[in-house]
């Protein structure tokens, strides 16, 4: 299933919103033969149409609405205008006004053109990037640079990008040096301590700024590839929309629901990342791992595959995208290869199992003032699992925590909310009802064009 969102639930007010439009519709992924193209022509189509139907208050898709994507896309592929050139930009600008057309069923031309585009510049400029960083950079030297996306311009050249590409990367390297040379002077009478020479401390500072950039360029040449590129097409229209409404594909909606629920299915392992990779951190005492007995903390994920189809090489990958692979289904296998701390590599393939995260339900304690009691509950998520009838429910598991509360005869009750990063509008509407008796609760209202 793939699904539009309908709210990040980033706040409170932003629950509201989420229980009142939540869409769903099949893709036919890699079924009788389709192709990619055809797939995503029929995606975007789908999505044109629910947002014109079905959105609270639909904007226009037409020639105005096909500009601001055209614009917003472009500006999400490159954020920081370091890699398309100005050349690209015009060129792409025969599909400007095309895009409600590709919207409504037309061909998708735009944004195939532009990843090509794109595949071909990021290799460009990681060779910049690398040339640039070999070479120690002369701090003594003025120079400037144009921090402000919003001002800057796409280069007009490549002699453009290269000299943005030196002056970012010695403006990051300078801002490093500088705090080296305080540490340097703040701790300089400090017995034991090694007073380097700003030779060294500027190719410290360089080979800081030359980590930083190879990770970030690693992570999007593994992650994000054309799927991710097609997504980030589909979000930017979804967006414009209006800023809560999202396209979530099958692994994100997987992830969006695991969140909710508070259950998932996986190995009952945690992960953390350090400069050899993502490595386990810790194995939970029962699940899939613990019983394999074959993982221990500090081996190192190297590749991820889905039972016997081919391996996911996941270095360069951040935790959050390697956990997506590692997740799925109940009883379905997950292959992981492992480099062992003495170096060694080893496969183990493991089944996956159901995995409860119960530090974010809901709980209580009480409170001591004096002679009196008083109940406090923390509620770090509206959640709800609308997958499994006797699912986690956060409305259930407040009016519980109540009734405990009630029976040893507290003077009131606070509910802490302070950090709750949104949920299910249902949830909250039942929770509600535990505490008003009678009255209208929430109100969707709708513009009739």
């Amino acid at each position: 299933m793939t699904y539009i969102k309908q709210n990040k639930w980033k706040v409170f007010t932003a629950v509201i919103i989420i229980g009142a439009v939540f869409f769903a519709f099949k893709t036919t992924e890699k079924q009788n033969g389709e192709s990619p193209e055809i797939r995503h022509r029929k995606l975007l189509s789908t999505i044109g149409h629910l947002l014109e139907t079905e959105h609270y208050s639909p904007r226009k898709i037409d020639d105005d609405f096909s500009k601001d994507v055209f614009k917003e896309y472009l500006k999400a592929l490159d954020p920081e205008k370091n890699i398309f050139l100005q050349s690209d930009i015009n060129a792409l600008r025969v599909y400007e006004t095309k895009l409600d057309d590709e919207i409504h069923g037309e061909p998708i031309l735009f944004e195939p053109a532009s990843s090509v585009i794109y595949e071909k510049r990021l290799v460009e400029a990681r060779k910049i990037f690398e040339k640039v960083v070999q070479s120690p950079f002369d701090f003594n030297i003025d120079d400037s640079v144009l921090l402000d996306v919003d001002v800057k311009l796409a280069p007009a050249n490549e002699n453009d990008r290269y000299t943005y590409w030196y002056q970012i990367l010695k403006y990051k390297a300078l801002d490093r040096f500088v705090n080296l040379t305080e540490e340097r002077e703040k701790n300089k009478t400090k017995e034991k301590f090694v007073i380097k020479a700003d030779s060294t401390l500027e190719r410290e500072a360089r080979a800081s700024v030359k980590k930083e950039y190879l990770k970030r360029f690693e992570r999007l040449e593994k992650t994000f590839d054309k799927e991710k590129r097609f997504e980030l097409f589909l979000n930017t229209i979804t967006g414009l929309m209006d800023p809560h409404t999202d396209y979530m594909a099958p692994v994100e909606k997987r992830s969006f629901t695991e969140q909710m629920s508070g259950t998932f299915y996986g190995i009952g392992a945690q992960l953390t990342q350090d400069d050899n990779g993502i490595k386990i951190a810790s194995i939970q005492p029962g699940g899939a791992a613990w019983k394999s007995g074959q993982l221990v903390m500090n081996d190192v994920i190297v590749k991820v595959a889905q039972g016997a189809e081919e391996p996911v090489d996941v270095t360069g990958y951040e935790t959050t995208d390697a956990v997506k692979l590692i997740r799925g289904n109940l009883g379905t296998e997950v292959r992981l290869t492992i480099r062992k701390p003495d170096g060694s590599y080893k496969i183990v393939a493991l089944k996956r199992e159901k995995i409860v995260l119960d530090e974010g339900f809901a709980r209580s304690a009480i409170i001591q003032k004096g002679a009196d009691k008083y109940g406090y509950i923390l509620l770090p998520d509206f959640y709800a699992d609308f997958e499994r009838e006797d699912g986690a429910r956060c409305a259930r598991d407040v009016a519980r925590e109540i009734e405990k509360l009630k029976a040893e005869k507290v003077k009131g009750i606070a509910i802490d909310v302070r950090y709750n990063g949104g949920g299910s509008l249902y949830e909250v509407v039942q929770m509600a009802g535990l505490f008003i008796d009678q009255g209208p609760m929430v109100q969707i209202a709708r513009d009739h064009l």
